[in-house]
């Protein structure tokens, strides 16, 4: 239920602040963030070691790949499709999550909730294939506990969405997963923190936005990381 809370919560104020701002979004085009992802620079030992669906798993049973793992899976649970495919959103939880949690979001109220979620402008766009820019990253973390079959681990992350006409936008959070070792990986289990109210930073110097056009322009042909400590 919590970590289910989470992923809702996250990608229902991403949601809620591009309506506000007239931006309605689809899908990132480019680097959409399966085969073609390449590793971070790290420990390579930590993992992913492969891929299921597109979905980077097989982390090493330790603090760096329990790491690895929280970084990697909270960038896939921010994708669109979570939300928008309930096919795509069971091989995720699949790929990422514990038998309880995979249960928990075959409820009636939980599936219903995100078909709710999923009329949304921004996600009926992300359905449509629409240009847009849509990129969820982590930037740092911090291990909260880790005893060998569970790890709470904390991120900032920053997330940026745009289509259209209007410029992408950039939102800051603070929030963390509960992983536990379970059929020889790590598995999210739940979580109940994430926010969207930074810590926000200021722009070096006031420089002009950049539309979404000139965002998917630019930034084409690049491709996702895959993360490691």
């Amino acid at each position: 239920m919590f970590e289910e809370r989470r992923i809702k919560t996250w990608h229902a104020l991403l949601a809620l602040a591009l309506v506000v701002v007239g931006v309605v979004i689809g899908w990132a085009t480019d680097g959409g963030g399966s085969q073609g992802e390449r590793r971070g620079d790290g420990s390579a030992g930590a993992g992913p070691t492969r891929t299921v669906d597109g979905i980077p798993v097989g982390y090493e049973r330790s603090r760096e790949g329990a790491v690895a793992a929280a970084l990697n899976y909270d960038a896939v649970l921010g994708r669109p499709e979570f939300v928008t495919d309930p096919a795509r959103r069971r091989s995720i939880l699949e790929a990422v999550a514990t038998p309880g949690l995979v249960r928990q979001y075959e409820q009636a109220d939980r599936t219903a909730s995100l078909a709710s979620l999923a009329q949304m402008p921004v996600y009926r766009a992300t359905r449509e294939g629409r240009a847009s820019v849509w990129q969820t990253t982590p930037l740092s973390y911090r291990v909260e506990r880790y005893t060998g079959d569970e790890a709470d681990v904390s991120t900032w992350s920053m997330a940026i969405v745009g289509a259209g006409e209007a410029a992408p936008t950039a939102s800051f959070g603070v929030g963390g997963s509960r992983l536990r070792w379970d059929g020889g990986d790590w598995k999210v289990a739940g979580d109940s923190r994430r926010t969207l109210d930074g810590p926000t930073p200021a722009l070096l110097r006031n420089a002009e936005p950049s539309s979404s056009l000139e965002f998917r322009a630019r930034l084409r042909g690049l491709q996702g990381l895959r993360y490691v400590p």
